[in-house]
Formats: structure tokens, C-alpha cells, sequence
């Protein structure tokens, strides 16, 4: 017993708290801060039986059964920890334990450490520890609530290695551990996990060895439910591969364009084929190399708006410039990309090449307006020969019903004469005819032609109905007043403007039409008046000029020459209006232009 009472009296003066026990658990020898502290304190918890006297017992029989053990004391009251620690020593007699009390966390580290805990409670952090001497484990509430156990599962190491997934995640989670224990090794690993409940999770655990003479007694970490987190990366890895294949396949070029300085990022294969220029060759160049100086300035504002974020997307057509200096007719699709708080760090532009298609639109829409063309001078062609023919054979009947019954030589050579006026102005006609069904007929082809001998032949053409029914015609165009026109069209204009005023004739009175022209800021102004019947233009005033529209009881109105009458003179690019009063008569003025 020497030696224990030298151990005894060594103990009596050390400083610190500590105490020495031998296997039956007798306490053999204690410093003044034990006997005043945790003697006193067992004590006291000895009368209500409390977990610190069973922990206490429980710690110096795993000493001398595996040589070192340990357990922390929490007192929230007075915000500090304890750890008690024993030590198993030899002894000349026999084996004792040395149990120490350390002060573990002072007040300021403890309070530092429930502001934390707290903290990892909000952001739904766990905490586990795992102690080697005693094999058990510690989960805290956020940690068992991941797990999904019930308040009295108790959980000891395998069953908390048996809730990771079978397979890859069991091997690994065993792994880290054992690396830990044995080289105190760290680790941050995700793993899948199996809640109590069945649920497939994702778990993010960290850990920290904790070595004490050299050999690993505790192991503690954090514990976070990752799943949120994963599936949103899994979503986001599948949107971006998604993206990629889409990118990559797509025969739209698409260009991903730096916000900062328009330097050209990444293209994709179609933009290599629709500019010429190689991958590599493309970024090393800007989005304003691809443009025409001005063609650019047209869409920087649009560009600049983008990443303003006053809108969030544009599109238009636009010019670009390929590799060997053609031009690139492209419908554009410009849009920003954006990270997770909604700041603009790229710019992606759709661009479709839409040169061949403008092509053959436009190849269409000239094919259209042939065709158009061709319909209008057909329609012509079958108003002229049912009104203009009608007009000359009306004519010549009429003339030949007076040669036959004019007695007098004189008479009937003049009426022989315009006769022959009558049958030269049906020739020419006919040659009209000809040129209006020719295809070759177009706006830029009219021809400078006389207007006064166009009104002179009009005259001529009517000449036998004019002397029937008492009409006069007064032609005040100068008989050097050219104007640009297409002659058939010209001609028919004319007789539609002399017949209609004849047909719409004052029977009680003497009727008359004057025709005049003028020259005004580049237009020829050709102005028909007559003393006519008049029309009510409150009445048919937004219809005058419409197919088959009539406005008086007159047994030939067909409502077709004003039609033909303002369609060709708008294929010539002019116009026609009407200035009109029941009872007075009516003026048509036609607006064409001076120059071809």
C-alpha cells in the first residue's frame, strides 16, 4: 500500500480536480477541487438517483475494461461543460483509475455553441457524435428528425450505418469512418439514405476525429438533409443537357454573347455553317463584327433595352455579314440569361437564316403580281372589247343608216368621210386590244403619248351618236399636251369619260362635256365636266366607283366602266375622284403623275 498512500498524498496537492479509483469502485484519494466539487456534487445526485452518478459508474467500469473512457456533462443553468475522463494506470498492488474533471467550455464558448446549435436548428442542420469507448451514439433532434425515427429508437452504430443505402453509399460511409478512426482523417461526403419511414433521401454528413495519446476516442460532425438541393442540380444538369443537345442539333445558329464587352462566347454548329467561320475562329471575335456598322446602330437600342432589362427579350429581322463578306437576311431572337438572383450575365441570340426563303418570296410575289397583271389586262380586255367595240360598231351603224338615207352628194360625202374616221378608229382599237393582252405590258412601259388627239379620237368614235342625240363635246387640252400613259388604257379611259356623259345626258336641256388639263407640282390634272343628270353623292358617294354599281334607270348602265375607269388609271399609279349635284351635272378629275 505503499505506493497507493505516495498517490494519495501526490493527489491530496495537485492542483486541478481529480480522484483515484480502484475496481470495486472505491474512491482511494482526491484533490481539494474534487472533494469541493464533483464529490459534493455526487453526493447530492446520489439521493435522487440522476444520470450522473449511472454515467459516472458506467465510465470507470469501461476504464478498466479498455483503459481509457469519457463523458461530458452539460449544465445549461450555469452555460458550461464538464468532461470527465479516466485513465486506467498499473499499479504495484493492482490497476487503478485516474478520473479527471475538465472544464470543457467556458460560459462565452458555450454560449457561442447554443447560438450556433440554434443557428443549425433554423437551417435545419443535425449534429452526431460518436464515442469510441463507449459505442454509443449521439444524434441530435435535428439529426433524428432526418432519419425519421420515433423518440424511442435507440440508435447504436450499426443501425445507424444500416440506414445509408445498400450498396455504394454503405461501403463509403464505412469507409470514411474507419479512415477516420484510424488516421483521423476528415471527411464531407453526400449519401443516399433510407429514412425509418421508407423514404429515399440525400444526406450531406461531415466529421472530425477527436485523439487523445495518440489514439481516436470520439468522432462528431454535422448532418444535413440535401435533397431539395440534389434534385434541383439533377434538374438543372438535365435542363443544361436538355439545352445542350438542343443547341447543338438545332439548325437555328445560336451564339451565347457576353454581356460586358459583346464578345462571343460559344457557338454552335449551325452558326458555323451560316456564317463560315470555325468554332474557334468565331470566338475570338464580337457580335459587332457580324453586322454592317449601320445595321448594328439600328439594333442597339434594341440590344441596349435587353440589358437594361427593360425588356426581356426582342425580335426582329436583321442584316449580317458572313465570312466571305455575304449578306445574311435573319430573323433574330435575342434574350438574356441569367443567374439565380436575376442579374443578366449572358446573351443568347437565335439567328435563322432566312436568305433563300426571302428568295423565293419574293420570286412568289413577282409571280403574283404577273399574275395580277395578267388578270387586270385580261378584265380590260373584255370590258374594252364589250363597251369600246360596241361604242365604234354603234357608231358606224349609225353613220351607214345616214348615208343611206341622205340624198344630197355633199352630205353624203362628209358622212362618207367620217365614215372612214369611224373604221380607222375601230382599227386602232383593235391594235389596242393586242397590247393590253401582251404580257410584256408593266408600269415602268407607258409611253409619252398626245392627250389632245386621244380626245379628238374619242370624239371621232362617237361622232354619229353625238349628231343623234344633239351632244357637244369641247376639247380645251392644248394639241401639245403629252402625258405619260398606256395608250389602250388612255383610249379606253377617254371613251368611258365621253359615252358616260353622253348616256347620262339632261333630255331637257342641251348637254355638253369640256375636257381640260393642267400641269400641278408634278401631277397632270385632267378635269371632264358635264351638265348631266348628277349624282347624289351623300347617297352613292362610297360606291360610285364599284363593279356593277348603278345610279340611274338607264337601260345600258352596267356599273362597269367607272370600275374599269378608276382601274386603269390607279395600274398607271394615279387616281380618280368625282365632284357631283343632282340636276347640275358632274366633274371627274384624274391625277397622274408629269414624269414616267
Amino acid at each position: 500500500m505503499k505506493n497507493i498512500s505516495s498517490t494519495v498524498q501526490a493527489i491530496n496537492v495537485l492542483p486541478g480536480s481529480m480522484a483515484v479509483y480502484d475496481r470495486k469502485l472505491n474512491l482511494l484519494a482526491s484533490s481539494k477541487e474534487w472533494q469541493s466539487g464533483v464529490q459534493f456534487e455526487l453526493a447530492q445526485v446520489n439521493s435522487s438517483k440522476s444520470d450522473l452518478l449511472d454515467r459516472f459508474d458506467a465510465s470507470l467500469k469501461e476504464a478498466f475494461n479498455f483503459d481509457t473512457s469519457y463523458f461530458v456533462e452539460d449544465l445549461p443553468a450555469k452555460k458550461i461543460r464538464y468532461k470527465y475522463k479516466f485513465s486506467k494506470f498499473e499499479n504495484e498492488v493492482e490497476p487503478l483509475v485516474l478520473a479527471q474533471r475538465i472544464l470543457y467550455t467556458k460560459p462565452e464558448e458555450y454560449r457561442k455553441e447554443e447560438l450556433l446549435k440554434q443557428t443549425n436548428n433554423v437551417a435545419f442542420i443535425g449534429f452526431w457524435e460518436l464515442n469510441l469507448s463507449t459505442k454509443s451514439i449521439y444524434w441530435s433532434e435535428v439529426t433524428r428528425k432526418i432519419h425519421e425515427i420515433p423518440d424511442d429508437f435507440e440508435v447504436e452504430l450499426e443501425t445507424g450505418i444500416n440506414f445509408y443505402k445498400e450498396g455504394a453509399d454503405r461501403e463509403l460511409v464505412t469507409q470514411v469512418i474507419d479512415r477516420a478512426i484510424e488516421y483521423g482523417e476528415p471527411w464531407d461526403e453526400d449519401f443516399t439514405l433510407i429514412t425509418y419511414s421508407g423514404r429515399e433521401i440525400y444526406v450531406n454528413a461531415k466529421c472530425q476525429a477527436e485523439f487523445e495519446n495518440g489514439k481516436c476516442v470520439r468522432l462528431l460532425g454535422t448532418f444535413q438533409d440535401i435533397t431539395d438541393r440534389v434534385l434541383k442540380n439533377e434538374q438543372l444538369r438535365i435542363s443544361e443537357e436538355q439545352f445542350r443537345l438542343a443547341f447543338e442539333n438545332t439548325p437555328i445558329a445560336f451564339l451565347i454573347i457576353d454581356i460586358e464587352n459583346f464578345k462571343i462566347l460559344e457557338v454552335n454548329a449551325a452558326a458555323e455553317q451560316v456564317f463560315g467561320y470555325s468554332r474557334n475562329k468565331f470566338i475570338k471575335k464580337k457580335i459587332t463584327d457580324l453586322y454592317e456598322p449601320e445595321e448594328f446602330q439600328k439594333n442597339y437600342l434594341l440590344i441596349k433595352n435587353l440589358l437594361h432589362q427593360n425588356s426581356r427579350k426582342f425580335e426582329n429581322e436583321q442584316k449580317f455579314v458572313g465570312k466571305d463578306g455575304n449578306t445574311i437576311l435573319a430573323k433574330t431572337f435575342f434574350s438574356l440569361n441569367c443567374d439565380s438572383k436575376g442579374i443578366p450575365k449572358k446573351i443568347i441570340a437565335q439567328i435563322q437564316d432566312i436568305t433563300e426563303l426571302k428568295k423565293k418570296n419574293d420570286e412568289i410575289n413577282r409571280f403574283v403580281e404577273v399574275t395580277t397583271n395578267q388578270n387586270t389586262r385580261l378584265i380590260n380586255f373584255a370590258h374594252i372589247v364589250s363597251h369600246n367595240l360596241r361604242s365604234h360598231s354603234s357608231n358606224i351603224g349609225m353613220l351607214i343608216d345616214f348615208l343611206k338615207n341622205e340624198k344630197q352628194e355633199e352630205e353624203r360625202e362628209m358622212q362618207f368621210e367620217m365614215l372612214v374616221q369611224a373604221s380607222s378608229m375601230l382599227t386602232e382599237t383593235i391594235t389596242h386590244l393586242n397590247d393590253v393582252v401582251s404580257v410584256d405590258i408593266n408600269f415602268q412601259e407607258k409611253e409619252e403619248v398626245n392627250l389632245y388627239k386621244f380626245i379628238e379620237n374619242g370624239i371621232r368614235s362617237v361622232r354619229g351618236l353625238m349628231v343623234e342625240v344633239n351632244f357637244q363635246i369641247v376639247n380645251r387640252v392644248a394639241e401639245d399636251f403629252r402625258v405619260y400613259a398606256v395608250p389602250a388604257y388612255m383610249e379606253s379611259i377617254i371613251l368611258n369619260l365621253i359615252t358616260n356623259a353622253i348616256k347620262y345626258r339632261d333630255p331637257k336641256r342641251r348637254s355638253w362635256l369640256q375636257l381640260s388639263a393642267e400641269r400641278i407640282n408634278g401631277y397632270v390634272i385632267i378635269t371632264a365636266t358635264d351638265n348631266g343628270l348628277g349624282i347624289n353623292l351623300e347617297r352613292y358617294g362610297d360606291r360610285i366607283f364599284g363593279l356593277y354599281k348603278t345610279f340611274h334607270q338607264h337601260s345600258d348602265a352596267r356599273g362597269l366602266g367607272l370600275y374599269m375607269t378608276k382601274s386603269q388609271i390607279e395600274v398607271m399609279g394615279g387616281a380618280i375622284t368625282v365632284q357631283s349635284k343632282v340636276g347640275e351635272g358632274t366633274t371627274f378629275i384624274i391625277k397622274l403623275h408629269e414624269e414616267n
